[in-house]
């Protein structure tokens, strides 16, 4: 299977966040296609964080978890907060049962609840302050 015959998962930019939703069955390809797309995404956006829903997904094994767990923390290095949200029951079960690392993982039930914690660990006027920062060092460059 090549690059152009992995499905992809879609990334939308939305209040400077990219928000990505899982509605598709999960493989090392999907996971490994996302990883590339995710961090592309970050570097030529800016984005202050990821939203990334998981409430398609019905089946997830510890493989799959530390993969994304990996993605995850290479969006931190970049600067990034992440919310998962939407876990499955189930899901979420199977990964405790399974010993899975969940510490450092922001986690919220709904997208309505992982918008609000993300305004909680980045606020949107944090941003501007960023741009200013920015824009200042780009002026002294200058002169």
């Amino acid at each position: 299977m090549n690059g152009s015959d992995v499905p992809r998962i879609p990334l939308q930019l939305s209040q400077g966040c990219i928000v990505a939703s899982i509605q598709i069955e999960i493989t090392a390809e999907v996971l490994q296609q996302f990883r590339q797309d995710i961090l592309e995404r970050l570097h030529t956006n800016r984005a202050r964080g990821i939203i990334l829903d998981l409430s398609g997904v019905e089946i997830m094994d510890l493989q799959d978890f530390e993969t994304l767990r990996r993605t995850l923390s290479m969006a931190a290095m970049m600067g990034v907060e992440t919310i998962l949200t939407g876990f499955q029951p189930g899901v979420a079960s199977a990964l405790v049962d399974l010993n899975a690392d969940i510490d450092s993982i922001y986690a919220a039930l709904d997208i309505d609840d992982a918008w609000q914690l993300m305004n909680s660990l980045r606020p949107v006027n944090q941003d501007t302050e960023l741009l200013s920062e920015n824009s200042h060092q780009e002026d002294l460059k200058e002169n």
